[in-house]
């Protein structure tokens, strides 16, 4: 379950994020992101009511990822999404993307976009398996110079492993 309701055993359950919730989320930030936002910044984020601001809790409520997003009209544009790097690799950062979508689409969102740098391979392979595909590259989008691929998604069409039942 996503949408902060009883979540599966062991599973973090996802919740909007709140102002105690910032200093974690600058933690996690600050450790997962080369470009992490300062925390102004997330605290404007915090309370605009276009922002879906996601955090995931584990059962101990330890936190152990965030997303930001913002939609328009029928867009989202998902932000920034970290997960705490000792928690990787557990389904969480699939738990807060879904949650996102899923909320996102309730707001009336058919599309969904990001960016992500050309060279992380890692985080490419986790939007293609959620369902997203490149439409565009930014060139020397972030401040290093690195290139940003634009990613895209329909929301009306879920992913091939949410269509078999699974998570993205």
């Amino acid at each position: 379950m996503t949408d902060g309701g009883a979540p599966a055993a062991g599973a973090p359950r996802v919740v909007p994020a709140a102002a105690g919730d910032l200093p974690g989320v600058v933690a996690i930030a600050r450790a997962a992101l080369r470009d992490a936002w300062s925390p102004e910044a997330f605290v404007d984020e915090l309370g605009r009511p276009n922002v879906l601001f996601l955090v995931a809790r584990a059962a101990t409520d330890a936190l152990l990822g965030y997303l930001v997003a913002r939609t328009w009209v029928d867009e989202v544009h998902v932000l920034q999404l970290a997960v705490a790097p000792g928690a990787r690799r557990a389904g969480v950062a699939t738990r807060l993307l879904v949650a996102a979508l899923e909320q996102a689409r309730a707001r009336g969102a058919a599309l969904a976009h990001l960016e992500v740098r050309a060279g992380n391979a890692p985080a490419q392979a986790f939007y293609a398996r959620g369902g997203f595909v490149q439409v565009g590259r930014r060139r020397g989008h972030y401040d290093d110079g690195e290139d940003a691929l634009l990613l895209m998604r329909r929301l009306d069409e879920a992913p091939r492993r949410e269509r078999a039942g699974g998570a993205a």
